[in-house]
Parts: structure tokens; sequence; C-alpha cells
């Protein structure tokens, strides 16, 4: 059974349902949607996708965000309508609420979740947040989470803009509990020893980029920003520039190669062309081609679950065992 929260952010009603695990929910207009994997919240070894989409795209991206998800007892967050002023939804289990963002809503993901800490009187929250390049609607802006993962460049980070939503915040809470603690802690102990065999791992450091996974991988942007012809201090500026202002870096690097081609020239001062771009993106906007902004659909069985990138390259799990993991934490059987 799936709890799916409702939050319209136009007349600022919230709603919870349920619905049976079959049924796909219902999607209409501008509809944006947080999807937590079924077996998140629990604390398996290597899961951690969620899902971000609207009726025309997908994105997904590896962080904390869909265990505390789950963890305030949600698997779907659904964000309807357009709000008037700039707010941010703050999901403490059952106590949700639709707060005030206007003194937030020019900053970056840093700064935004310090200052909610101090607000919220929270130390431990999760964020996921749009930055000033979804406030100027760029095409290719994305969503934010801690340790700069980010997912929605393919038109999900500008549409949370422009329903003025600056982010979401929920509450770090408790693990969930298997209905089999014994078995499940066997089959964690497998996973964590087929990813690594070694002992004494910790795989739920606060500080690993992605929640349950110690393997902490480094990201290829730079390298492939590099492979464009930039050097690599130059790569490195492109890909903090697009974490700071919540865009894609490989986007971003192709229109500024489009631009000195085009126009013959070098650029001076990275900063203050890549501010330009965005005050005055209808202008640049010719120059970026967002190739990856086709729908993508989530076929292999251990992407269903959320298992991570690395577990989707590897046979971590055999069908069989999936199915056993499945049953020692929900205490039931799932299609997969």
């Amino acid at each position: 059974m799936k709890k799916i929260l409702y939050i319209n952010l136009k007349n600022k009603r919230i709603k919870v349902t349920h619905q049976y695990d079959e049924y796909k929910i219902n999607l209409n207009g501008d509809n944006l949607v947080f999807e937590a994997p079924p077996l998140a919240g629990y604390g398996v070894v290597g899961l951690n996708r969620l899902s971000v989409y609207d009726k025309n795209s997908l994105s997904q991206s590896g962080s904390h965000f869909a265990h505390f998800m789950k963890c305030n007892g949600y698997d779907y967050l659904v964000l309807e309508g357009e709000s008037q002023e700039p707010v941010y939804v703050y999901i403490d289990k059952d106590n949700i609420s639709i707060k005030d963002a206007k003194y937030i809503y020019n900053e970056s993901y840093d700064v935004v979740k310090e200052l909610l800490k101090k607000e919220l009187e929270e130390e431990k929250i999760e964020i996921a947040a749009v930055g000033m390049a979804g406030i100027n609607k760029v095409d290719f802006a994305k969503i934010m989470f801690r340790n700069n993962k980010s997912c929605g460049k393919n038109g999900l980070g500008k549409l949370m803009a422009t329903k003025k939503l600056k982010a979401i915040v929920l509450k770090s809470q408790e693990n969930l509990i298997p209905y089999d603690e014994e078995k499940f802690k066997r089959y964690n102990q497998i996973i964590g020893q087929r990813i690594i065999n070694k002992s004494n791992v910790n795989w739920y450091d606060e500080n690993n980029s992605c929640y349950g996974c110690c393997l902490n991988c480094k990201s290829s942007t730079v390298n492939r920003i590099h492979e464009q012809g930039f050097s690599i201090e130059e790569s490195n500026k492109i890909n903090e520039l697009s974490n700071y202002y919540g865009m894609d870096s490989l986007t971003l690097a192709q229109g500024i190669n489009t631009y000195k081609k085009t126009f013959d020239t070098e650029i001076i001062d990275l900063n203050y062309f890549v501010e330009n771009i965005i005050k005055n993106y209808e202008y640049y906007r010719p120059l970026f081609v967002n190739e990856n902004s086709k729908v993508r659909k989530i076929k292999d069985s251990d992407e269903k679950l959320g298992f991570c990138k690395l577990l989707l390259q590897k046979n971590i799990l055999t069908e069989k065992e999936k199915k056993c993991l499945i049953k020692c934490i929900l205490g039931l059987s799932m299609a997969i």
C-alpha cells in the first residue's frame, strides 16, 4: 500500500491518501512527483535512488533524501499548482507545513540549509532545493541535494522553480523496522560483502555522499567537461559554478564552447559570464542544447527497487535473493 502526500501550492491544501501498489498514481497538468523506492527507509546497503518526474520526464539521483522521505512515512510527494509567493515545504511525519521562503529565495543550496536549520531549530534535516538557475527559468536547471547530488536537468528543476517552491525539507527520522530483522541483517551483510569484501565498513556514516553507501563514488563530470577542451582548472570552475547556481554543468560547458566558437572569442571572467547567462537566459538560450531531456523508463529490477548505479552494474543479488529481501522487509511479496 502506497502512502501519497499531495501538496497544492496554489490553495495550500494538504492531503494524504493510500493506494494499492499495483495502481499508478494519476498525474495532472504540471504535477511534480518525488518517489522513494519501496525498500527505502530500512537501511538497505546501497539502496538510495530517488525518482523525480512529471508527465513527460523522469530523472533520478542517489542521496539521503529518498531514505528520509520514507522514514517520514511517504512513498510519494505530489506537488500541485503554483504558489503566488516563494515557499518551502517542511515535513515532519504527519506535521506538514508550507512556509515563507522569500528570505532564502535567492540563496545557494548550502546557505539555504544553514538558514533553515536556524529557523526550524533542527540540525538534522534533508533538503531538495532549486538555485538561481531555476528561479531564472534556465531550461537545464536542476534540483540539488546534499554533497552536490542532483537531478532534474531535463526540465524538472525549472518546473519546481516555476511553482515558486524553493525547497522541500525533511526532518531526519529513525529507520523503519523491517518485518524480520534477523533475516534483514543477514541479507544486508551479503550485499555489503559482495560490494566490498572487508569487515568494519561503516555504510551509514553521516558524511557519505549517498545513504547506506560508503563508496563515495567520484563524479566523472569534471573529466567529461575537460574532454570538451577545457583545462582542468576551467572544468572545476564550471562544475563549481553549476552546483552553486543549480544547473547542469555539461550543458553549461557545451553552451560556453558554442559561444566561443560562434563569436570567435575567449571568456575573460567566467564568473561574470555565467551570472550573465542566468540573468539574461532568453538572450543566451540558443547556445544550449539539453541532449539528455528524453523520457527514460525504469526497466531493471534492481533499479525499480532503488539500488545505486554501482549495484546496477553487478549481480549483487539473485532474483530469488531479491524476493527474500523484499519479504523479510515488508512481510509480503511484491512484483519486481
